[in-house]
């Protein structure tokens, strides 16, 4: 059944349309090119396959989306937004901005995906820093692949590969947010193994000028700070009360842990019951998985101060180490 907020009003107008549960969402996938049907029910985790149908129908309905068949070799039906609903990515991105600026706190159950950084990234756009720029770069994002292509102030992301990019950037996930948040230098991070690039240093080093946060814009919730948010584990933090500090360089910040949630903010913790502090090269190998925690401790490049039991659960719930490893965290 249909719901109307009946009211001669264009907000509620676009309400009736876009304000049910899930079709925003829709939309903000399309926004980054064709999805097949298997690929919406992959990026909307927790969406039933009826409820998608349904809200399939309605928005094509409305005229904010249409279903095409791409054309062989791939032969797929595939979901595409029409002009009124690519319409909508100003509407999505101030949504986006307004949404950076509202406290974390992951709970279990949470899920996350890259496509959902890549909001974050055209939210984040500056097109000053972008006029008279016409290139394409790719990124490769543990296992996943994008590109942006920059038109004299205007910006497009889609996901898979570009045909002509000026240089593309491996690396995992903590490094992108790390370098994004300009919290390494993209020369240093191809330098320290952090990130792996083809093509052209200074076409690097623009885009992230062009598309980089700094992590004061949002309290500290994205870069580094959002990437450490975005590894833990809720299942390995239930009945666990606690803060953690984290000194990277010269960022500080912390994480309180309250049975199974967390909430990141910048800063000194006064009642942190453990510390790690490090270097950031050193930290986002750590949180790659590339650098044992054992073997971080043995060559004196991480130290962990506070209570040792404490030290590996929040290891544990960070995914850097298991809780039932003997490793001493002293």
């Amino acid at each position: 059944m249909t719901r109307s907020y009946d009211q001669s009003c264009p907000a509620a107008r676009a309400l009736d349309v876009v304000g049910g549960r899930w079709s925003l969402l829709i939309v903000r996938e399309l926004l980054l090119g064709p999805r097949r049907y298997t690929d919406l029910v992959t990026g909307l985790p927790g969406i039933g396959p009826n409820v998608l149908a349904e809200r399939l129908r309605a928005l094509r309905k409305a005229g904010i989306l249409s279903q095409v068949k791409l054309p062989p070799p791939a032969s797929s039906a595939v979901y595409e937004l029409t002009e009124l609903g690519t319409a909508m990515r100003p509407v999505l991105d101030e949504l986006t901005r307004w949404g950076m600026r509202l406290p974390t706190s992951p709970r279990p159950g949470d899920t996350f995906r890259l496509s959902w950084v890549l909001g974050c990234l055209r939210a984040s756009f500056r097109p000053e820093e972008a006029s008279g720029v016409r290139e394409t770069y790719e990124f490769r994002v543990d296992g996943d692949t994008f590109h942006l292509r920059v038109d004299d102030g205007a910006l497009d992301i889609q996901n898979g590969s570009a045909t002509d990019p000026v240089c593309a950037i491996t690396t995992d996930l903590g490094s992108f947010l790390a370098i994004g948040a300009r919290l390494v230098d993209i020369e240093d991070a191809v330098a320290r193994g952090l990130a792996r690039l083809e093509g052209e240093l200074p076409a690097a080093a623009r885009v992230v000028a062009i598309l980089g946060a700094h992590p004061e814009a949002t309290g500290g919730r994205h870069g580094i700070v959002g990437a450490v948010g975005a590894t833990f584990r809720p299942d390995h933090a239930l009945g666990i009360r606690e803060t953690y500090e984290f000194v990277v360089g010269d960022l500080v910040f912390h994480a309180r842990v309250d049975d199974g949630t967390v909430e990141m903010d910048l800063g000194p913790a006064p009642d942190a019951v453990a510390t790690i502090v490090t270097d950031l090269g050193t930290f986002l190998q750590l949180g790659a998985g590339s650098l044992p925690l054992e073997d971080a401790l043995s060559a004196q490049v991480i130290e962990v101060s506070g209570d040792p039991e404490a030290g590996l659960r929040m290891a544990d719930a960070f995914g850097v180490v298991r809780a039932d490893r003997t490793a001493a965290a002293s």
